[in-house]
This record gives C-alpha cells, structure tokens and sequence, in this order.
C-alpha cells in the first residue's frame, strides 16, 4: 500500500502563520505536521508516500529533501494550479499514482497512530472513517451513516452521523472506481471549487457501497484555524506523554 497526502493549498485561515510555509510544515511537537503524518505512515509499514504540494512548494521539497526517510520512498508531486483549485485537482495531478492500494490523507490532518491502525485494518475496498461530535461547524465535511455503510458526504448535510476523517483507505476494485469518478469530477464545469469528497458523492450516487469505521474517542483533527493548531499541539503532546484519549482536550 502506498499513501498520497494532499498538502497544496496555502492555508489562508492560518494566517499569520502560513504567510511563508504551509501548513503541512507547521510544528506540533517539535514535529511538522507532515513529519507527524509520515512517521506514522512508516509505523504503519508503509513505504511509498508521494506527497502533492503547490504553495511554498520549494520549502516542503526542501524539508522532505533533509528528512530521514528510514528506508521510504517519498515523491513530490506539483499542482501547477493550486492558487485556483481544491483538493479534488491535487488528487488528479496524482492520479497515475492510482495504480495499487492507497490511504488518502488530507495534508493538515492530526491524529494519533490508533486512528491509522484503525483505518488500515479495515478491509472493505473503500473505507470512510468518521467521529461522532456534539455539534457540526458550517465547515465540517459531514457524513451520514446507516447500518456502517455511508450514505451522504458534504459540508451541507443536515442530520448528520459525524465529521469525516481525512485519512481514507481504497483498495482493490475500490482504486478503481475513485479513479472513474474522479475522471468524471473533473470533467465539471466548478471542477477547480470542489473537493475530492465531490468523487465519494460520485461513487455512493452509483450505487457503489463504501464502507465506514467510527474512530470513537481517538483524537483526530484537522487544522484549519489557529485555535485548531493550538488544539493539536495540547493533544499531540498529551498523546506522547501516555496520556489516555479519553483525556483529550479539544479546545
């Protein structure tokens, strides 16, 4: 199994923190998130991540260019039109890299190691995480669940069963039919608007079954906004220091 973390976009709701990096390469614990990300991949066995970036691009290539890989390979993949686009063309650009099992991490997404060996023990062949919150933020990529399959995905859905997690996984036919839809997506007229979710959508519209795991009381999050990464920071920490989930503090 490869990995591809999308990691183009500048981060603008960050500002003053990503006016020169993105942030991909913000520090947690004495980590940037992309280290964060990649450590756990490599605990997880995987060996292959191609990392998508746009926004301070030579700064990401630089820091990947410096960092011990302990044996991975890790490829950079440029989109040329990240200043105009979302997630769902970062995925295109890496589209040839659509060729064996994949886990899709969203560049600015924080969790402990538990969530990952969560997700890739799941062996449907598409696999939606999500966690269950006391209430949704306009901004939420919401889903809705029934019976463990995933029905809905968006940031408008009402009722919803929980937030999405940005770490999914596809494997066999599942690389498949996330390439047909994401060939479809990107054939519409708002294509540069949309997020990959937008090929999720696709895929449950055709009747596809896709899959969901509930990563309960694991600490996951996605940092959007500066209390975000003050959120991840306290949490990162507490995670390093054995503390229990249960325990974590979401601020």
């Amino acid at each position: 199994m490869k990995a591809i973390i999308l990691a183009a976009g500048r981060g603008q709701r960050l500002q003053p923190h990503t006016n020169e990096i993105p942030k991909c390469l913000l520090t947690l614990d004495n980590q940037t998130i992309l280290e964060h990300q990649i450590n756990h991949l490599k605990s997880c066995e995987i060996q292959e991540v191609n990392v998508v970036v746009g926004f301070a691009s030579n700064k990401v290539e630089e820091f990947l260019g410096n960092y011990d890989s302990l044996g991975m390979k890790i490829n950079t993949i440029y989109n040329p039109f990240w200043e105009s686009t979302n997630s769902l063309f970062s995925l295109w650009a890496a589209r040839f890299e659509l060729n064996s099992n994949v886990v899709l991490l969203n560049g600015d997404d924080v969790f402990e190691l538990e969530v990952l060996k969560q997700i890739l023990s799941n062996k449907d062949e598409i696999c939606v995480p999500y966690k269950i919150k006391k209430s949704y933020a306009a901004e939420d990529m919401k889903v809705q669940v029934k019976n463990g399959q995933l029905i809905a995905i968006g940031k408008d859905l009402t009722n919803a069963s929980g937030e999405s997690v940005g770490v999914r996984v596809f494997r066999g036919e599942g690389v498949e039919i996330l390439k047909r839809s994401l060939e479809k997506e990107i054939r519409t007229q708002d294509f540069n608007l949309k997020w990959y979710a937008s090929s999720i959508s696709r895929i449950i519209q055709r009747g596809h079954k896709i899959m969901t795991t509930n990563i309960k009381d694991l600490y996951w999050h996605d940092v959007d906004y500066p209390n975000d990464l003050e959120n991840a920071k306290i949490n990162i920490n507490r995670i390093s220091s054995g503390k229990k989930s249960s325990k974590l503090k979401i601020v």
